[in-house]
């Protein structure tokens, strides 16, 4: 055992010039004035397709072979051979064949001559796949959940229950990772939603991306969250998942006649007495019949809004609309569809039809006696689709109504709607 400088002495400088040159790293120094480096022994081989030497040479060569989000530790670990202050760090490159390798930089200045910085890059990989196993988890699914910053969930394509969680998500839903770990999707969504996946998961499988924005509620049901939601397969080991992304989400208290128990439970029959429905005309008389909605509403409307062919046609149930023709079809100009799109509106109230300047009103609402109504639109990958309208004979009676109200039980029809526009592929 070396005990001092003293007994280094005693150590041969061939077997010192053996010991670097088998060293299974690249060791190397650093003037640190100059700016110039020498390399000390030839193991530039530190990953399949990458020389050494050239990575730590060309800023241009080493940002092409990091990946992105971890060229900052690349730039942290060089700030620090300027200043002289020991330093280590783990990244990823790119090697051959797209295969992803990891490499550790770690490297000191030389006590006895400051001016040179001296350090290694080596290949960490071994060590990389003994820490996993170690801590049971698996770090790659992690960083890739972790690398936008998003709110992200990793999803089986095949139980769709969920594999992994990033740190955002489990803030944003007040879950842990063991809270997180294999709980089915459906759960975190809106009860209106709960069948999307599936739909979803085909879009993706015939354009390689789905957008639109979702609904989603805490465990606890008490609060809902709103977001953007880009959704995508990834391949990972030969697992196909699906990776959901939460954009700008915000977090809203839902209002207290969505989420009281009772109304929850008839939202759920609703739903239920919907589900194998595929003809909009018995959707619609199904609705209106429902406690929810009978004596309540004197009639329901759905607009299947087609912008690109200036269209809107139109389905009604109740009363006022017996007789009238379904899948009437309108211009989509002057229409409650054209203004919510025009205005970026959440929903639109019409007090009193009569005071309306609107042509479908007066084509529409005002020769059945429908005096006033609620309408709130429904998305498609961004497009506007749906526009489900409910309607009174009664003039003002929306009036003071707030969005929320009505948006638990708006949802669930346009469930069904989508489950409508599957079945007829519409």
């Amino acid at each position: 055992m070396i005990d001092s400088m003293n007994d280094l002495r005693d150590i041969s400088v061939e077997a010192l010039y053996s010991f670097i040159n088998d060293f299974p790293a690249l060791l190397w120094r650093i003037e640190i004035v100059k700016a110039r480096i020498e390399f000390l022994n030839g193991n530039t081989d530190v990953a399949p397709g990458i020389d050494g030497a050239l990575f730590l040479k060309n800023i241009e060569y080493r940002n092409r072979k990091v990946l992105q989000e971890d060229l900052h530790l690349i730039e942290d670990f060089m700030e620090a051979v300027k200043e002289g202050e020991n330093a280590s760090t783990v990244f990823r490159v790119k090697s051959r064949n797209g295969v992803t390798s990891w490499l550790k930089l770690t490297g000191t200045v030389n006590r006895s001559d400051p001016g040179f910085y001296y350090g290694y890059l080596l290949n960490a990989g071994d060590t990389v796949a003994v820490v996993k196993e170690i801590l049971g988890v698996n770090y790659e699914l992690k960083l890739k959940v972790e690398e936008s910053g998003n709110p992200v969930l990793l999803v089986n394509s095949d139980s769709l229950q969920i594999d992994c969680a990033s740190s955002a998500a489990k803030e944003l839903f007040g879950l842990s990772e063991t809270d997180f770990k294999n709980l089915p999707f459906r759960e975190l969504q809106d009860a209106a939603e709960e069948q999307d996946l599936d739909y979803m998961a085909r879009e993706i499988s015939r354009s390689g991306e789905w957008k639109g924005r979702l609904s989603y509620r805490s465990k606890d049901k008490k609060q809902v969250v709103e977001a953007e939601t880009i959704v995508r397969y990834l391949v990972y080991k030969k697992n196909k998942l699906i990776h959901i992304s939460l954009q700008k989400p915000q977090v809203r208290q839902p209002s207290e006649n969505v989420i009281s128990i009772s109304s929850m439970k008839d939202m759920d029959a609703l739903a239920e007495k919907l589900a194998g429905l595929h003809e909009m005309n018995d959707i619609m008389d199904a609705c209106l019949s429902d406690q929810m909605l009978c004596g309540k509403y004197d009639a329901l409307l759905f607009s299947d809004v087609h912008i690109r062919k200036n269209m809107v046609m139109v389905y009604g149930a109740g009363v006022p609309f017996a007789g009238v023709k379904q899948a009437e079809s309108f211009s989509y100009k002057g229409t409650i569809a054209e203004d919510i799109e025009r205005y970026g509106l959440e929903s639109l109230v019409v007090d009193d039809t009569q005071d309306s300047i609107k042509p479908i009103d007066w084509a529409l609402f005002v020769p059945r006696g429908i005096r006033s109504y609620f309408a709130m639109p429904f998305y498609s990958r961004t497009v506007l689709r749906t526009v489900l309208i409910l309607c009174s004979t009664t003039p003002g009676f929306f009036a003071g109504k707030r969005p929320d109200d009505y948006l638990a039980l708006l949802k669930v029809i346009n469930g069904a709607v989508r489950a409508w526009r599957r079945h007829h592929r519409r």
